[in-house]
């Protein structure tokens, strides 16, 4: 099978088994895994982000570890460094296999978004960002929903970190976030599967798979990256994991509340992922592994 410029994606909720199809396929075809994940980029979040490393064995991953925690990290710098990746692992003659489930990173990849890139000073930039730390999440969504109600219909509102970076490319900028969302045909023709499984089975596999990370040490993981110096708020605009445990760590949630609240939101957010994943067009919903190489073989743009 030729691999110029050809690009196999797989997407799927929390929990749906993206990795180890993407680890079978990698070895199967000579590839190179690039992680989707807007989490999985931050050094020492590991059991919380499910890197889970050891499962890759000797295939080569990118954009994992690649940043501090600390680091304002958007989709715009991923879609650079994905492109990146993607261009190298072509030209060495391997196949790269885009895996994760932030839907935004993925549309931004397979639709080919253009983002500009902003004249604003570095300093600039940080003083838009403590202004806007500040202010509470309610408080955001009023200012955005009055400076881009496009993009206040589509955004996570319970995400602070998106809800205020959509605010932070609107002042740096001039330029709504919804009105900068342009798209260019992408270099690359696209494989993409899905992965997932019945509502009440993925549901059963995020409680499991929530109850392993807390007994391979995912309180002791957020209580080491806030004494690393990753502040309480940073940590809490992290989302799921980190918010739930950084409020626990902090007196504000018992450990039984934070587990059931915890349990709630990764739910939901398996639900925004799917909502997500339903709008995008091209997907082959599959979670045979042997269905899919047979695909992967075959797979002529």
């Amino acid at each position: 099978m030729g691999t110029t410029q050809k690009v196999i994606v797989i997407i799927g909720p929390t929990a749906a088994g993206k990795t180890k199809l993407a680890v079978k396929l990698a070895k199967k075809f000579n590839g190179e895994i690039v992680s989707a994940d807007s989490r999985q980029v931050y050094r020492g979040m590991d059991i919380g982000t499910g890197k889970d490393l050891a499962d890759y064995g000797k295939v080569p991953y990118h954009l994992i570890d690649v940043i501090l925690p600390k680091t304002h990290f958007t989709v715009a710098h991923w879609q650079r460094k994905a492109t990146t990746a993607i261009d190298d692992i072509l030209k060495r003659g391997k196949l790269p296999i885009v895996v994760g489930g932030t839907g935004l990173y993925i549309s931004a990849l397979v639709e080919g978004y253009v983002f500009p890139r902003t004249q604003s000073s570095k300093l600039k930039a940080q003083s838009f960002h403590k202004a806007l730390d500040t202010l509470s999440l309610p408080q955001l969504l009023i200012r955005l929903k009055k400076i881009d109600p496009a993009t206040y219909e589509i955004i996570d509102k319970k995400n602070r970190r998106r809800v205020q970076r959509a605010l932070e490319i609107f002042y740096q900028t001039g330029v709504t976030k919804s009105a900068q969302l342009k798209k260019q045909k992408s270099p690359y023709d696209f494989l993409i599967f899905g992965v997932t499984f019945p509502k009440e089975k993925l549901a059963k596999r995020i409680t499991q798979r929530l109850y392993e990370r807390l007994d391979q040490g995912m309180v002791a993981e957020v209580e080491r990256l806030h004494n690393q110096g990753v502040s309480w708020k940073r940590l809490e605009s992290l989302g799921l994991e980190y918010r739930f445990i950084a409020l626990y760590l902090q007196k504000k949630l018992t450990y039984n509340e934070m587990v059931v609240q915890l349990e709630k939101a990764i739910k939901d957010f398996a639900k925004r992922q799917m909502t997500w994943f339903k709008r995008m067009p091209n997907i082959q919903w599959e979670t045979d592994s042997r269905v899919a190489m047979s695909k992967v073989s075959n797979f002529e743009p």
